[in-house]
């Protein structure tokens, strides 16, 4: 295990102009599955559907933007082309005034 700290992104992702639903009912079980094996690794903290148009946000952690950006690209739809990564931005988190 490295010593390095964790990094944590949100990821968006948007369905590929050209993507059916025929083509999401082909990967649909390997995606469920491959987020679910990111989720139970720690790696997918927080997963949204977008409410603009089809597609997803993702709250990731890992050890950097481009292992994020690696550990992203096996999920199937991604894979196939299904989906379009939008983009995968660093955050750090925000310090709020506590009452």
């Amino acid at each position: 295990m490295s010593d390095q700290p964790k990094t944590t992104v949100l990821a968006t992702f948007a369905a590929a102009p050209h993507a059916t639903e025929e083509d999401f009912a082909k990967v649909i079980d390997a995606e469920l599955a491959r987020a679910k094996e990111l989720v139970d690794g720690g790696v997918i903290v927080h997963g949204y559907h977008r409410t603009d148009l089809v597609g997803a946000a993702l709250i990731v952690d890992a050890e950097t933007v481009e292992a994020a950006r690696e550990i992203l690209a096996t999920l199937p739809a991604v894979a196939a082309g299904l989906v379009e990564t939008e983009s995968i931005m660093p955050l750090i988190p925000l310090q709020l005034p506590q009452n």
